[in-house]
């Protein structure tokens, strides 16, 4: 099979933080996105065009993108007791160039808190279709912030997508016709535990 019609076709390098209040309470999850070089490139090309500078111009292109994302969470699937939660929009978010990378960083607000002391919650950052690949960093942890406690532990469990899976990405056809169930196959899942 030709690997150039093969998914993914972009690249998302992440990082995530897991918000708690009140020790056990799970309010939100901080999440970086750094976009891969060459759509970077073209990101910053696009923006360069904007008549107040490349800086309005890639705040502006990333907007746009956080907007068209905000009818699918984000691509974050949040599950509390292997129910799916929505999240709330974003307020606000950062965004510069890092070594000549887009990098993007946001608050995403849960829908409600979630005490993880009574509740199991796990979350994954992907794209439905799988045109997008988003992995954490190699080594990345999950870290947590606000005042949780000591007992808290998360980890990122590894994706084990099917043969049948791994041809499916593969397939000229999911250009033409995307498939939204696939890329959840291949995503990695943050297991959260309070005790």
């Amino acid at each position: 099979l030709p690997t150039a019609e093969a998914h993914p076709h972009m690249w998302i390098d992440l990082k995530s933080e897991v918000i708690i209040q009140d020790q056990t309470l799970v309010s939100a999850i901080y999440q970086e996105w750094l976009f891969d070089d060459f759509f970077s490139a073209t990101l910053i090309e696009e923006a360069s065009q904007n008549p107040k500078g490349r800086e309005v111009g890639i705040k502006s292109v990333v907007e746009e993108i956080l907007d068209n994302l905000k009818p699918h969470d984000y691509f974050t699937l949040i599950n509390v007791n292997g129910k799916k939660i929505p999240s709330n929009p974003i307020k606000s978010f950062e965004v510069e160039v890092r070594e000549n990378r887009v990098w993007v960083g946001f608050l995403l607000p849960m829908s409600k808190e979630v005490d993880i002391t009574a509740q199991a919650l796990a979350y994954s950052i992907f794209d439905p279709t799988f045109y997008i690949e988003m992995l954490y960093f190699e080594g990345e942890t999950v870290s947590f912030a606000g005042d949780a406690a000591a007992s808290c532990s998360s980890k990122i469990l590894q994706p084990n997508p099917s043969t049948e899976a791994v041809l499916l990405s593969r397939s000229p056809d999911l250009d033409k016709v995307p498939d939204q169930s696939i890329g959840e196959l291949f995503a990695e899942t943050v297991v959260v535990n309070c005790y």
